[in-house]
């Protein structure tokens, strides 16, 4: 990290000021004489916080408050917890429903991060609050459903697989999500850690064949992999690794994942149940945010 910057320490310093005092008044006295600044440097510095909203300033008696802007970040914040709270007590409540470890997530940039865990009844699977998987196809699908078209086409680039078929396959199974306002991921631990390693060495690949194979692999991994017509029935016993489905924004952006891992084979009634009762609960939190 580069050094510190004194002009955004000293702002950084005013709000402070502003805010342990508030709801008293702090006049530009206050400031010069609290943070050793001189009184150019202090009144710059209200000034540009007034202009934004940060800071307000009462022009009777010439003192600064906490502005309205400022508090409305702060109880957007307020909400985003709330909205946490509730996402991880329904996987909690999913979780010892259905008795699987249970998560929260939400993506950062193109990374997905684990908010919440909730440990399952066998104990085969573990994560730990702010452990990362990259948003990159196959991971993250509940999120990159409902993304523009250029951010599912991104989203799928990430995997890192230039293989015939795979985006079309990924686009495919990203409108049925939309259809069905869940995912169904069928990745077991050992896939969702050796994917990332696996596309590493693809990206690292010296020759055209060593990345053909390595994307035959992603593809088998990914659970993306060309089936026989006989096979694309539904079928009635199937292994799945995660159930997932999104928490909305009130701009329609999906913010959090509920998401239940069985990492077992279920029914396909099974899988539909689980699907519709997370995705009852995350429109539950949604409307309510």
């Amino acid at each position: 990290m580069s050094s510190p910057s004194p002009p955004t320490r000293r702002v950084v310093n005013v709000i402070g000021l502003l805010a342990e005092r508030h709801p008293a008044p702090t006049r530009l006295s206050d400031v010069v004489h609290a943070l050793g600044l001189n009184k150019a440097t202090a009144h710059a510095i209200l000034a540009e916080l007034c202009e934004s909203g940060w800071v307000t300033r009462d022009p009777a008696d010439k003192a600064f408050f906490i502005g309205n802007e400022l508090g409305r970040i702060a109880a957007q914040f307020d909400q985003t917890r709330s909205v946490i709270h509730a996402a991880q007590a329904a996987a909690a409540a999913a979780g010892r429903e259905f008795g699987y470890a249970a998560s929260v997530s939400e993506r950062v940039a193109d990374s997905l991060v684990i908010s919440a865990f909730i440990p399952g009844g066998d104990g085969q699977w573990s994560v730990t609050v702010g452990d990362r998987l990259p948003f990159a196809a196959p991971f993250g699908p509940a999120f990159a459903a409902w993304e523009s078209d250029a951010q599912r086409h991104a989203w799928v680039e990430r995997s890192g697989v230039d293989i015939a078929g795979f985006a079309e396959r990924q686009g495919e199974k990203l409108g049925q999500i939309r259809v069905d306002g869940y995912s169904v991921e069928r990745l077991s631990p050992e896939t969702v850690s050796a994917i990332p390693v696996m596309t590493r060495l693809h990206a690292d690949a010296a020759s055209s064949s060593m990345r053909q194979n390595l994307n035959e692999i992603l593809m088998e991994l990914s659970g993306t992999a060309p089936t026989s017509r006989s096979a694309q029935t539904q079928p009635q016993q199937e292994y799945v690794g995660a159930i997932t489905a999104p928490v909305f924004d009130d701009r329609g952006r999906v913010t959090f994942n509920i998401c239940v891992h069985p990492f077992t084979t279920l029914s396909s009634q099974r899988i539909v149940h689980i699907g519709r009762h997370l995705s009852e609960a995350a429109t539950a939190i949604t409307r309510r945010d």
